[in-house]
């Protein structure tokens, strides 16, 4: 205990540093210092806590409490989201709809202030976030809470994480010591408490998702996936999986909390923002796989001949209604076809995964989870979360290896990432992950 003791003190005089530093993006050489440094002590805590006792074990809990508070204290300075998340909270406070106007609309300008309307991303598009992540947004600032209280609010959720992390071990029954794996990681503190993104919401109940269909509480997994896919999209690539392990009662309440939650929205409007279409078609960061399909219909050049053949199939077929059309011309431009390569190449792996024999559901989460984040056309370093605590579940080396690289994403400041830096952030979690899996067909 005496020396998990030590590793924490030590960590959280990381943390404080880095709080003190204000702006990261600013002093970069000194947050990856304290973030490799940080995932050694992560390490050794793990191999300390595997051997100890219950003593040691709750140090090593309080420990990963005190980091998040201490993080929450810091300036948001690596991600701006929390801003959004904090005017979507006042938008809806005062009455209005979040998903119906941007920011910078005219029907907004009664609600910008000095504070967090000017540090707001992308003001011109509506928000993207779903219908539960919008009425947290809502509660918090009903309690008049501002960034600071945003992020304390995460910070806690995601210790929610790793006490659901410690029951999906004990489901699985692994040993409970690789919760360190995850309650220490600085990713996870830093891109949710230091930062203030709002993931643990959706992984908080998809890590529940999973332990309860592993103990065989079908109805509780089917509301808890209902929330987390109201939460961020991405776990709707689980609901296969959960679907063949479910019966119909389960599937009717998983749609049901789905169409709760957003009726809310839809009784008063969109039921969804019209930003999510815009970080579809637009957004890319950081991707190596997805930028090598677009490379590769850039070398095709097929979009002359599906042109046509969509000109062709508008004559026979067309109506005076051009939006389909309009949309499918989009689509044959290489960067279209690429995203749409990636969407069903996804979606079908996640499918794959679901008929996989032998599979446990958690393993099968973080196979459709992984694959849909190394697929899509932005990779930021907070979307590791989402496989994090699974990894840490699993033991998957490869993962915890990429989070713990991902953050050199951010030496890029804020341009695009160069291929270098996505290669060595890549490259070795992808060839641990080939290993592991070549290692498990043999056997």
């Amino acid at each position: 205990m005496r020396v998990v003791s030590l590793l924490a003190v030590a960590a959280a005089t990381l943390y404080a540093i880095l709080v003190g530093a204000g702006d990261l993006k600013a002093h970069l050489a000194l947050y990856l210092a304290c973030h490799a440094l940080l995932v050694v002590f992560m390490l050794a805590a793990w191999r300390l806590v595997a051997a100890g006792g219950p003593a040691t074990f709750r140090a090593m809990f309080v420990a990963a409490v005190v980091f998040r508070l201490v993080a929450a204290s810091a300036s948001a300075s690596l991600s701006d989201d929390v801003y959004r998340y904090v005017w979507d909270g006042r938008v809806q406070v005062a009455g209005h709809h979040p998903y119906k106007f941007a920011p910078n609309d005219s029907m907004r300008v009664e609600l910008r202030d000095a504070d967090v309307y000017p540090k707001v991303n992308h003001p011109d598009i509506p928000t993207i976030y779903p219908p539960l992540a919008e009425l947290l947004f809502a509660a918090l600032a009903l309690a008049k809470l501002g960034v600071t209280g945003f992020k304390v609010a995460f910070a806690l959720l995601d210790v929610g994480v790793v006490w659901a992390l410690l029951r999906l071990l004990r489901a699985l029954g692994l040993p409970r010591d690789r919760v360190v794996l995850y309650a220490w990681n600085p990713l996870a503190v830093i891109e949710i408490a230091g930062s203030g993104h709002i993931e643990p919401l959706g992984m908080l109940l998809v890590v529940l998702a999973i332990a309860w269909i592993i103990e065989g509480k079908a109805t509780r997994a089917g509301a808890a996936l209902g929330g987390a896919i109201q939460a961020k999209l991405l776990p709707l690539l689980l609901v296969p999986g959960f679907a063949r392990r479910m019966k119909t009662l389960p599937l009717l309440v998983l749609v049901a909390v789905v169409a709760i939650i957003a009726a809310p929205y839809a009784l008063r409007g969109p039921w969804y923002g019209a930003g999510i279409l815009a970080y579809a078609v637009r957004w890319e960061h950081g991707a190596v796989l997805f930028a090598g399909v677009r490379r590769f219909f850039e070398w095709v050049d097929g979009a002359p001949y599906l042109k046509g053949a969509i000109a062709w199939a508008q004559a026979r077929w067309g109506t005076a209604e051009t939006g389909v059309w309009d949309a499918l011309y989009q689509m044959v431009w290489p960067e279209g076809l690429a995203r749409v390569t990636v969407a069903l190449a996804a979606l079908g792996f996640a499918v794959a995964q679901s008929f996989r024999r032998g599979l446990d559901a958690a393993h099968e989460a973080r196979l459709a989870l992984g694959g849909a984040i190394l697929l899509a056309p932005t990779l930021h370093p907070w979307y590791v979360l989402w496989v994090l605590p699974l990894a840490a579940a699993q033991g998957a080396g490869g993962w915890l290896l990429f989070g713990a690289l991902v953050p050199l994403q951010y030496l890029a400041g804020e341009g695009e990432v160069p291929w270098a830096i996505r290669l060595a952030i890549l490259l070795p979690p992808l060839a641990w992950m080939i290993r592991d899996a070549l290692v498990r067909f043999r056997r």
